[in-house]
């Protein structure tokens, strides 16, 4: 599980981001909240999930504001 900062996860939901479990980054809008299996812009993998999708499965932690 990677921790990220809570102004980062607030960002992605509200631009509807995605966590690519690769990259182990949020990629560009567009991706639903129950995302699973998009396309990763980055690395082009099928290994991207919804911000919240990746918060419920205990991919990603929200942690304090930096």
């Amino acid at each position: 599980m990677i921790d990220v900062p809570l102004e980062d996860y607030e960002a992605a939901v509200e631009d509807y981001g995605g966590w690519c479990t690769n990259c182990a980054a949020f990629t560009a809008s567009g991706v639903e909240p129950d995302a699973e299996g998009y396309t990763c812009e980055f690395c082009e993998e099928k290994t991207v999930l919804g911000a919240e999708q990746a918060l419920l499965e205990g991919r990603i932690s929200v942690g304090e504001e930096e």
